[in-house]
């Protein structure tokens, strides 16, 4: 766990250093500069004549003292309003037995102001164990629901902070075909409260990185325990919409793995 939580804090620094990148470059503009010299010379003289005549002359060229106007290219920061869904994975190692379950998951961040968003989502995942006549499902699932602030670094980058409430349950089903009377189900749940510090990126037009870590404090019980997260994560837009979202996300003793598509508005 110590080496994700290291890779996801070496991804900040990388993206942090994305956030001193040269963020436009400079373009002239001496046809502003034309029109403005030729407008200010028709209000001079007066009259349609003179105008007509201040355009058969060749345009007086500007004294080298003059500074050029300078127009910068608008960059586009990370987006945080869209939706997203796709399929999941889960792996667990627990009292040194490790194990896997496969799913989806959906979710969605809201922009409420230019630094402020609301996020949530939820995870389901599931494995089966079929035994002859004997066959056991576990299923286990999360819900968050959470609030972010976001500080722009540079056009390009964002630090954010993210705090959110975590639902995790977990249900369980054992039939016997043998003996039904032996098939029980049950189902159960817990909360946690989960605190996310990092930097969000946009290097180029059609590619956006993030790298978090943070706290997850659980209620009291006897399977989980409080822990470190570690996050990291990308997108590759295919239009100014549309992309594929590649995450993975690092528990003390859980993993989730989710791939995805994501419609940015």
């Amino acid at each position: 766990m110590k080496k994700e939580i290291r890779a996801a804090c070496a991804g900040a620094a990388v993206l942090v250093a994305m956030a001193g990148m040269q963020d436009a470059h400079a373009q002239r503009a001496p046809w502003w500069e034309r029109q403005k010299a030729a407008q200010a010379a028709a209000q001079a003289d007066g009259g349609e004549t003179a105008t007509q005549a201040d355009a058969a002359r060749p345009a007086t060229p500007q004294p080298a003292s003059q500074a050029p106007l300078v127009r910068r290219e608008k960059i586009e920061g990370p987006g945080y309003t869209w939706i997203e869904a796709g399929v999941a994975r889960l792996d667990v190692d627990l009292y040194d037995a490790g194990e896997h379950g496969n799913g989806g998951y959906a979710r969605g961040s809201v922009a409420v102001t230019d630094g402020l968003y609301v996020f949530g989502g939820y995870d389901r995942v599931s494995k089966d164990w079929n035994m002859g006549a004997q066959q056991l499902e576990v299923a286990i699932d999360q819900a968050e629901i959470g609030l972010g602030a976001s500080l722009s670094l540079s056009p390009r980058a964002d630090f954010i902070s993210e705090l959110s409430l975590l639902r995790l349950g977990a249900r369980l089903d054992y039939r016997d075909g043998d003996y039904p009377q032996d098939g029980f189900s049950g189902r159960d749940h817990l909360y946690a409260g989960k605190l996310m510090l990092g930097i969000r990126a946009r290097p180029v037009r059609n590619l956006e990185l993030w790298a978090k870590a943070g706290y997850l404090r659980v209620d009291d019980n006897l399977l989980v325990d409080h822990s470190m997260v570690g996050n990291i994560g990308l997108q590759y837009r295919f239009t100014p919409e549309w992309g594929l979202v590649g995450e993975a996300e690092f528990y003390e003793d859980v993993r989730f793995y989710r791939l995805g598509v994501r419609a940015s508005f």
